[in-house]
């Protein structure tokens, strides 16, 4: 794994990109391939990286962290958000996702990267109480990409505000099911619905969702 390290760190590697801190593999490395070709196939759109993440560091780099804050990235597929504020906020971070199959790729950039993420299995629905009861920040990218995903988000962010999360943060290109979830949730929480551009390492536009506590 050095030599690996050593491989993607150096500048102008055209099969890795550093963007907020972090070492990103594309889909043309060689360790990328490997895992698709002899390990897993993700499904459930988890086969690459997702641009709506880099809303989210954006968003945090001028609203940062407590430092060893507690943070659940669900529908984390490849997790760099997470690994993001494990990174830069040495946050405890947990990785949620239906697909297991995304896990492999994001214990490869974790380590890449220095930072060790917790992961597990679950759907949006199957997030408890429980599991939420120690989190302090809910992250998502990308998540709300089909109708039937609105009332399951939804459901599960009362389900934090409740739990005594502090901070939802849900990032996306704008795509209809996500200008829903935004509209069910201003009715009964208190939220925030803010534009965001990153200009690099590409030039994107989307929305960042932004729930807290009412209280």
């Amino acid at each position: 794994m050095n030599k690996l390290n050593d491989e993607i760190i150096q500048e102008g590697d055209p099969n890795a990109r550093n963007a907020f801190g972090l070492v990103i593999l594309k889909n043309s490395h060689s360790e990328i391939r490997r895992l698709r070709n002899q390990v897993c196939t993700p499904s459930i759109h988890g086969n690459k990286f997702w641009y709506s993440s880099y809303f989210i560091m954006d968003y945090l780099l001028s609203h940062p962290l407590r430092k060893g804050s507690h943070v659940m990235e669900i529908g984390c597929g490849w997790g760099l958000a997470g690994i993001f504020c494990a990174k830069l906020f040495h946050a405890r971070v947990t990785g949620i996702d239906a697909d297991p199959e995304v896990f492999p790729y994001l214990h490869l950039h974790a380590k890449i990267n220095s930072v060790s993420i917790h992961t597990e299995k679950k759907t949006f629905q199957r997030i408890t109480a429980t599991n939420l009861s120690d989190v302090d920040m809910l992250i998502g990218s990308d998540i709300c990409f089909w109708d039937s995903m609105v009332r399951p988000l939804f459901n599960l962010f009362k389900r934090a505000m409740k739990s005594g999360v502090k901070q939802i943060i849900i990032a996306d290109p704008g795509r209809s099911p996500f200008r829903e979830l935004c509209e069910l949730c201003s009715k009964e929480m208190k939220t925030s619905v803010l534009s965001r551009e990153v200009s690099f390492p590409t030039k994107n536009r989307g929305s960042l969702l932004i729930i807290k506590p009412s209280r």
